[in-house]
């Protein structure tokens, strides 16, 4: 039943209906036409409008004849007895489907039908006996009743947020937010505003007492009047409310996709099997555009550059004004794709973001938000609502000398909160407005609030302040077990009190259920700041973080919490060399790099390490260690669609390897270096690079690391059109490799053959030798190598088929599995580098297969990813393809365009720096495109 009420009732209510009427009636000859004539009804009252849904069941009823269907309740049950009844092949059917179908909301009508398909399997067997009992108001009995007002979820909350007593006020805000949710075409609204303004309580009291009309502990008493106008009516309330604050500990993208699509689907499986993230957004932001359910995103600052790393919470609104464009990005690219897709697709469900910056993933052009997003500056409370504030606070005075008190700190939510604090706790004057005259706040906004932060923390016992900075370094809420670390009363009655303070004075927050407690961002930096002995601190909670066991089973990033924050507290703790050997032995290459492919969270912790910034040496005595580091965060970089920083990073460590004469690590990072100049089509400086890498090897007498470089080179010179010197150094690597049994080398050297197959036109060579490269890495887990792998067989097939049409479909076939297995695994891991080149071999697959619209959205999607990090051979390839497409369309103009751009990036550093095979094919479709 969870389903039904989850999902909706009326398609599977509708649908059995139907088909039972059918099977008692139906005669056989009309099968078809009914059968179509009752499914289409079912979609029709249930209001689904996939287009593609409603064809796919027609064609299944159309590919199958009669006599291979059911058409009574009897033969409905003996087909439960049958090796392949009517609901296997149906289903079978679907799955070969949806396979070929990037729309997969099919998935969720998949669900809807084994469950309608099991329910008649279930009815038919306990009336076989009598089928006249198979009637409408028995199967009705199964249902709850359904009503023209969609089944209401219980809101959800990733966690909950500790509002504070006595919110008051904001009537405007939660007006427009009213009325944003009920009337506006714009599915997006972003609430910006600096820390400390309010916005998370803000969007809370109005997500639980305006919109679901739920009561809300620490709403002021007495509002409740003047809430009413922005509540909305019963009918017009959300199906449901889903909240996820990005401000814990580790909270991140994916986690907020999979616990998000859980909430809206339900709790049904409406993802194929092995789904990667592109699989995750692309199925939620379907089911939101079905579902009248608002998702807030909290905090969503933490996704952007700007506060995304390990000292995000210790840091405030400040950054350098010329890092503000490339400050605002997001620093995962399913971030960004979830965001372009919300704002463009037309849906029932809403998105609410908080955040201190405006994402640019969100940004058109001239710097306005796009047409789908609304975007709205939260500024100071209104006058009248600081005076209710302080008189609920239990602040004396008049309303004039309220106000005079409030006006300095440009009634600043937070801000007012700790003035009321002050004011209250005040040991001579307590309650007394005039008590706030005292005090004289700077002249920005920012400072103000740190004044009152400062008076504030200076008004506190020692060991009150002692208390809050060490609380404050915790990045994240804390129970109360975690707090008693830095206890200094051993007595639990005063570590209560104090406690009790805190909170009193609104520079600690807690909440019963469940027990915990947390800082506001602008009150844990401020704290933070005024640490002493942080270092000792940190040694305090790494012993803490310590003591928690390592996770059984590594499935995802959450069940490396505390690992992480053991590896948090012991960097914070200057514990550099401690640092990079739990790295290594617990997090990174595995399982972070090839498990999870979390390049990102490899790239924070890693920067961690740099102390004295990315321009300096990573802070660790060994030299190999520091090679370690420099290496293992240009990789990710390079991954994750960084080459330019993966560049920087590279030229860093060759700087400081050539200064110390290091030849045996310059020799690595010179490799490492050369990967991301390809990608980025700097090939002169690449051969330079390896040339010199191979001299040093030479020199050294190191013929492992020069094996490797000549196996880069082999890969280089293919891209260059010298084939045979490319051949060459494949195969002086190859037996290197295989007199040591380096099974990786010979792998890599499999796959560059085959990719120097492909560009000589040579597809069957290709394919055998992107088999060879399978058998070897099916024998080691080494993702990336199965993905390439997969990538070039499919490749190569799509080659073949199009080269013997005999065997056309055979070969479309085996490249359609092998595309499939390299797509999903590659965007698992998040594996940019390569994303592309698998969309872009997609869409040959598409054009081969004659689906010429599904060929043209993959090369434009492969375009996207190859534009945004400028990976210059992909652009070539990806603009020679659309040049063709263009030209099959006979649209010679934009053909002509198309091949300018791909020649024009092709070209590299010029002859012979370029991508020849590339430029080739771009010159030959500027010479038939210009044809009369």
């Amino acid at each position: 039943m969870a389903l039904i009420e989850s999902i909706g009732v009326g398609f599977l209510v509708h649908t059995v209906y139907d088909l039972i009427q059918l099977s008692q009636n139906i005669k056989k000859g009309g099968f078809q036409d009914q059968l179509n004539t009752a499914f289409d009804k079912a979609l029709k009252d249930t209001g689904v409008r996939e287009v593609s849904v409603r064809n796919d069941l027609k064609r299944f009823v159309a590919d199958h004849q009669p006599d291979t269907l059911l058409y009574t309740p009897e033969e409905l049950a003996k087909a439960m007895k049958k090796p392949e009844p009517f609901g296997a092949r149906f289903l079978d059917h679907f799955e070969a489907r949806i396979i070929d179908n990037t729309k997969l909301y099919n998935w969720i009508i998949l669900g809807y039908l084994k469950e309608i398909l099991s329910l008649l399997y279930a009815i038919a067997a306990r009336n076989t006996d009598n089928p006249e009992n198979i009637k409408i108001e028995n199967i009705q009995k199964l249902f709850p009743q359904e009503s023209a007002t969609p089944v209401r979820m219980t809101p959800q909350y990733v966690p909950s947020y500790p509002l504070q007593k006595n919110f008051t006020g904001r009537f405007a805000e939660r007006q427009m937010l009213t009325d944003w949710f009920a009337n506006d075409e714009q599915p997006v609204m972003v609430m910006e505003a600096i820390g400390g303004m309010g916005k998370s309580a803000l969007t809370w009291v109005w997500a639980n007492a305006d919109l679901l009309g739920l009561p809300l502990a620490g709403l002021a008493k007495g509002t409740g009047e003047h809430a009413a106008p922005h509540q909305l009516p019963e009918a017009d309330r959300p199906q449901g409310v889903f909240w996820f604050s990005f401000y814990e500990r580790e909270a991140h993208c994916q986690a907020f996709l999979v616990k998000a699509l859980q909430y809206v689907s339900g709790g049904l499986n409406v993802l194929p099997p092995n789904a990667s993230v592109h699989d995750l957004v692309e199925t939620l932001i379907a089911l939101l555009q079905e579902r009248r359910i608002l998702l807030v995103l909290d905090g969503f600052e933490r996704e952007l550059r700007a506060y995304r790393s390990l000292n995000a919470a210790y840091q405030g609104d400040e950054y350098k004004e010329n890092e503000e464009e490339t400050q605002r990005d997001c620093t995962n690219p399913h971030a960004a794709q979830f965001l372009s897709r919300v704002v463009s697709t037309p849906m029932q469900g809403r998105i609410l973001m908080t955040s201190r910056l405006f994402p640019k993933a969100l940004e058109g052009q001239a710097g306005q938000p796009l047409a789908g997003c609304r975007h709205e500056n939260l500024t100071e409370m209104h006058s009248e609502d600081g005076v209710t504030f302080f008189q609920l606070q239990g602040v004396k005075g008049t309303r004039a000398e309220i106000q005079e008190a409030c006006q300095p700190y440009g009634n600043h939510p937070l801000a007012l909160r700790l003035l009321a604090g002050l004011i209250v706790k005040n040991r001579k004057t307590p309650r007394d407005v005039q008590v706030a005259k005292k005090y004289f706040p700077l002249p920005k906004l920012v400072a103000k609030e740190h004044h009152v932060l400062m008076v504030a923390y200076k008004s506190l016992e020692k060991k009150h302040k002692q208390l809050l900075s060490r609380f404050a370094a915790f990045r994240s809420p804390m129970d109360y077990k975690a707090l008693t670390t830095f206890d200094p009363y051993k007595d639990e009655g005063k570590f209560n009190q104090a406690l009790t303070e805190l909170e009193e004075r609104g520079l600690l927050l807690h909440q019963d259920d469940p027990d915990s407690y947390d800082l506001h961002p602008i009150v844990r930096q401020y704290a933070y700041e005024r640490l002493g002995d942080k270092e000792g601190v940190h040694a305090q909670l790494r012993d803490y973080f310590s003591a928690v066991p390592k996770p059984e089973k590594v499935e995802t990033i959450d069940d490396l919490t505390p690992t992480i924050e053991l590896y948090h507290h012991t960097v914070r703790a200057a514990r550099y060399d401690e640092a990079i050997n739990l790295l290594q032995n617990r997090l990174v290459p595995n399982p972070l790099h090839f498990q999870l492919g979390e390049y990102q969270t490899i790239i924070e912790l890693l920067r961690a390490l740099f102390p004295d910034g990315e321009d300096n040496p990573p802070r660790l005595k060994s030299e190999g260690d520091q090679a370690w580091t420099l290496n293992g965060l240009a990789n990710s970089y390079g991954n994750s669609g960084q080459p330019h920083k993966a560049v920087s990073i590279c030229e860093l460590a060759k700087e400081i390897y050539e200064k110390n004469d290091e030849k045996n690590n310059l020799a690595v990072v010179l490799v490492n270096l050369t990967n991301n100049q390809i990608l980025l089509g700097r090939l002169s400086d690449a051969e330079y690079n390896l040339k010199r890498s191979i001299e040093l090897c030479q020199h050294i007498e190191d013929e492992f690391k020069e094996t490797i470089g000549r196996e880069e080179l082999g890969r280089l010179l293919a891209f260059k059109g010298e084939y045979e010197e490319s051949a060459s150094e494949l195969n002086i690597s190859t037996k290197y490799c295989k007199k040591t049994n380096d099974n990786q080398g010979l792998c890599l050297d499999e796959s560059y053959r085959a990719l120097l197959a492909l560009f000589m036109r040579e597809a069957k060579s290709a394919l055998n030798s992107a088999k060879n490269a399978y058998e070897i890495v099916c024998s080691r887990n080494n993702e990336r190598d199965r993905i390439q792998s997969e990538w070039l067989m499919g490749w190569s097939h799509v080659e073949l088929a199009v080269g013997t049409p005999s065997r056309k479909n055979a070969h479309l076939k085996r490249a359609e599995n092998h595309l499939t297995e390299a797509l999903t695994r590659c965007r698992k891991i998040n594996m940019v580098d390569h994303e592309a080149d698998i969309l872009l071999t997609w869409a040959k697959w598409h054009r081969a297969k004659g689906n010429n619209q599904e060929a043209f959205n993959h090369a434009q999607e492969a375009l996207k990813i190859a534009d945004r990090c400028e990976y210059r051979l992909q652009q070539a390839d990806i603009h020679n393809f659309l040049a063709q497409w263009h030209l099959d369309q006979g649209d010679k103009t934009k053909a002509h365009h198309h091949a300018q751009k791909a020649k024009d990036y092709a070209l590299c550093d010029g002859p012979p720096h370029c991508y020849k095979s590339a430029l080739n094919q771009a010159e030959q479709l500027l010479a038939a495109s210009i044809r009369v």
